[in-house]
């Protein structure tokens, strides 16, 4: 004899006993929270484990749920529907992956898997899928340790995400490179928005001779297809280094802003 279905059954409000939808936290009746969201992660491999040394506040917050990793946030809190907790999930983990790109280069993708219901005891009790939301896992043991330095009370890639959602200039430099690849037009981006090689010396955040290389070749690289490209230098830099150097130089400018 095969086994019935199991059809979930709708609860009822804590505060008016009010019908609650399905997957649903908030009360349509009378608009009381009834548990909260948390965004369930997928990976194809380790690095969760790292990432909750890394984001540890109400902001952005990922920890594990039972068998589950899940990001928090407390932004999560204003939806009423599963629904319109992807979007602030997905801004939330765009800010993740460009300071994870900063410091630990790029790697396979971590994905959001769905968005699942949590009822006031604690309990699991829905679940809504839909496509999936990508960040890079972390390899580096190096960045690990540093990302994880307290600044202010709280590890410092918390404390960039946190800034970033305050201060327009971090989260303009966050949006300076993409998270999925090195461009050259990325790394020039960076340099001039750093004020140049002579800034960058004087600031101490890398040597005068490298950023002018860096840019140089950036620039060359930028300009392919034109009748007069610009000249390399002699002993220009691969993408890859000019990256390198390029984000190094930028966390070190975002560290200053902290």
């Amino acid at each position: 004899m095969s086994t019935p279905h199991i059809v979930p059954q709708p609860r009822t409000c804590n505060v008016c006993a009010g019908i609650l939808p399905l997957g649903s936290a908030l009360c349509p009746l009378c608009g009381a929270s009834n548990g909260r969201y948390v965004a369930v992660l997928e990976s194809p491999g380790t690095g969760l484990v790292e990432f909750a040394e890394c984001f540890t506040s109400d902001l952005c917050r990922i920890t594990k749920l039972k068998e589950l990793w899940v990001l928090e946030s407390s932004r999560f809190n204003a939806c009423s529907d599963p629904k319109d907790v992807f979007p602030l999930a997905d801004e939330t983990l765009s800010v993740v992956r460009r300071i994870l790109s900063l410091y630990f280069g790029l790697s396979y993708p971590l994905t959001v898997s769905y968005i699942q219901s949590i009822d006031a005891g604690g309990q699991p009790c829905g679940r809504t899928i839909r496509c999936s939301s990508t960040i890079m896992v972390i390899t580096s043991s190096t960045a690990l340790t540093e990302m994880t330095t307290i600044i202010h009370g709280r590890p410092l890639a918390t404390a960039i995400l946190e800034c970033a959602q305050k201060d327009a200039k971090i989260s303009e430099a966050l949006k300076l490179f993409q998270d999925v690849e090195n461009r050259w037009t990325d790394v020039y981006d960076i340099i001039e928005f750093l004020g140049g090689p002579s800034q960058i010396e004087k600031s101490g955040f890398g040597t005068g001779k490298e950023a002018r290389a860096v840019k140089q070749t950036a620039n060359y690289y930028r300009h392919l297809g034109r009748p007069k490209p610009s000249l390399l230098p002699s002993n220009p830099p691969t993408l890859g280094k000019a990256s390198l150097f390029a984000k190094k130089a930028l966390s070190r400018w975002i560290e200053s802003q902290l």
